[in-house]
């Protein structure tokens, strides 16, 4: 069940505009940048429509200046992040919504097919116990993150987008000697058998899976025969 928070909690979902060539990179080396900005498009969707359902006042930050006319179709309120690399923008989201009076905030990715409202509750409810939280992927990264105010430097020494990413923000929150709550580990969908997985997983909402399915039966890869 999920349970309303306060307007203290804060959910982010670092996005990027859907523009073949920019987003699904290495899905794009396989079905094509279009059907790739396809599938991340219904993945983001999926996203926005979590973050709807979980009751929790949610913010897309976008990481460059969207174009106007596709800003205008977002259901929710948006905002451009700033410089820096990811570990530099998380910390400037979470400095800003801290510097408001947020006391529990979380970021999310924007692509990951088996996110639901659940997932969105047991993040907050961690860190009613705990002053941070991780929802671990299974790539070695993490597909959520989430502090109690005043924060910490989570960030320092952590690479993006490295297996090792996830077990050195572990070894961070260690150094400075924070307890952490983790939950579920999720997977990524960073290529196509990723996607075929995807598809696969009754996990994963039945109108997404269609969704994801009828996008790869429309690309010319021949991968689209196992569907």
């Amino acid at each position: 069940m999920v349970r309303s928070r306060p307007l203290s909690a804060a959910l982010v979902i670092f996005a990027r505009e859907p523009v073949p060539g920019r987003v699904k990179t290495r899905l794009a080396e396989t079905v094509g940048a279009e059907a790739a900005t396809a599938v991340y498009t219904a993945l983001f969707e999926h996203t926005v429509a979590t973050a709807r359902a979980s009751r929790i006042e949610a913010t897309v930050s976008l990481a460059e200046e969207p174009d106007p006319v596709w800003a205008e179709t977002l259901d929710l309120t948006f905002e451009i992040q700033g410089g820096g690399d990811l570990g530099e923008r998380m910390a400037e989201c979470f400095r800003r919504r801290f510097t408001q009076g947020g006391t529990r905030v979380v970021i999310i990715g924007s692509d990951n097919a088996h996110i639901g409202p659940d997932h969105i509750d047991s993040a907050f409810a961690a860190l009613d116990d705990r002053p941070a939280v991780l929802g671990p992927a299974e790539d070695g990264g993490y597909w959520l993150i989430g502090q109690r105010a005043p924060g910490m430097d989570l960030f320092t020494d952590v690479p993006w987008s490295s297996p090792e990413t996830l077990e050195l923000t572990r070894a961070r929150l260690r150094h400075l000697g924070v307890e952490w709550a983790e939950i579920e580990t999720l997977p990524d969908l960073d290529t196509v058998d990723d996607l075929i997985r995807a598809i696969e997983d009754p996990r994963v909402p039945a109108a997404l899976r269609a969704s994801l399915a009828s996008l790869l039966r429309s690309t010319t890869n021949p991968t689209r025969e196992r569907l």
